[in-house]
């Protein structure tokens, strides 16, 4: 699992290709053990990261690539329109890289660590890794809210609180084992972190979107 350095279109190709590839193993490895998934430490190197696995930022893009292959064609199946233009998918980009980076600047925030370029790659990979699975999740069941038929809206509600459930889970465990706290402090510092993440997301909803961003997922 190595940081992506792309110096020719040749380089860019492989590392999508075989992120492609190595994508369903590191998705199945992130939801098994989210927490214990290893990324690239902050002196470049990896320590036990299996060489089989897709890179932090690479595996995010392409979760966020397959939400919105999946919004075309779930919409259609729907009988929904799907929203014109690049706007949903910049929106996904920019919101599920905001939660990456306001998990990981509030954890070293916590630890009484500076945040910086150095400190904050580590956690932000990690945390990318997470983001992946609740970006797909989340951008499905948001187009199952916006049905017409009832118990598709269910569905699509089951699918959210599912989703905001795991990741909330998922970060309260990565915090206590970080900050060493109990298990309410770090579900607490999860809590906020998530709200103000969410409130983050909805300036650029609104400006990329419209009225009708949130909608989006």
């Amino acid at each position: 699992m190595e940081r992506l350095r792309f110096r020719t279109l040749g380089e860019l190709l492989y590392e999508v290709m075989t992120g492609l590839l190595f994508y369903p193993r590191t998705l199945w490895r992130v939801l098994l053990w989210p927490a214990e998934t290893p990324t690239p430490v902050d002196r470049g190197d990896t320590v036990n990261a299996p060489p089989d696995l897709v890179s932090p930022p690479l595996f995010l893009l392409i979760s966020i690539g397959l939400a919105q292959v999946l919004d075309l064609s779930l919409r259609g199946e729907l009988g929904e329109a799907a929203a014109p233009g690049l706007g949903p998918l910049l929106f996904r980009a920019l919101a599920f890289s905001l939660f990456p980076l306001v998990m990981a600047a509030g954890a070293l925030r916590r630890e009484g660590r500076p945040v910086d370029h150095a400190t904050l790659r580590e956690p932000f990979e990690l945390q990318c890794l997470c983001a992946a699975p609740f970006a797909l999740s989340l951008s499905v069941a948001a187009i199952l809210l916006g049905s017409p038929v009832a118990a598709t809206r269910l569905t699509g509600g089951a699918i959210a609180a599912a989703a905001v459930a795991w990741y909330l889970s998922v970060q309260t465990r990565w915090l206590r084992r970080r900050l060493a706290v109990g298990a309410f402090q770090a579900f607490r510092t999860a809590t906020w972190l998530f709200a103000v993440a969410l409130a983050c997301c909805l300036p650029p909803a609104l400006l990329i979107l419209g009225p009708r961003g949130p909608q989006a997922g």
